[in-house]
């Protein structure tokens, strides 16, 4: 009987908004799940229950690690001066150097030849400051 009301419940569209705001204010606000229930006053096991009813909990596990890799990616990097360091090095101010002559935009340039825009003007910019040494 008790399995037979909780999906009423869940089947309650009113019931369905009010949980899908919270979960989504969740996944947004970036606090752990027994913050955000404590700071709204929700019980955590109706919050974990209606979490696993609206949500696939597994895609949200995939979607936090994938941020996670996001965020470390992006933490700034010390230019090594090992052998991979300096052809990556190479790499990018052949680039630099060709759109410079080519006298397009970082923007142009990355789409014509597959670069990520970013990485190409960090890159010319890096150059640009002599923060790399270009040697050829």
């Amino acid at each position: 009987m008790g399995n037979l009301v909780g999906r009423k419940q869940h089947e309650n569209r009113a019931r369905r908004t009010w949980w899908s705001v919270h979960i989504e204010a969740w996944r947004k606000g970036g606090l752990g799940r027994r913050s955000y229930c404590r700071q709204h006053r929700l019980d955590q096991g109706t919050f974990a229950r209606w979490l696993s009813v609206l949500v696939d909990v597994e895609a949200l596990k995939v979607q936090a690690e994938l941020k996670r890799e996001e965020r470390r990616l992006r933490r700034p990097r010390k230019l090594s001066s090992d052998a991979r360091s300096r052809a990556v090095q190479a790499f990018w101010a052949m680039h630099v150097e060709a759109m410079t002559w080519s006298g397009t935009s970082v923007r142009a340039y990355a789409k014509a030849h597959g670069l990520s825009r970013f990485a190409l003007g960090r890159w010319r910019d890096l150059i640009e400051t002599n923060e790399v040494e270009v040697d050829w």
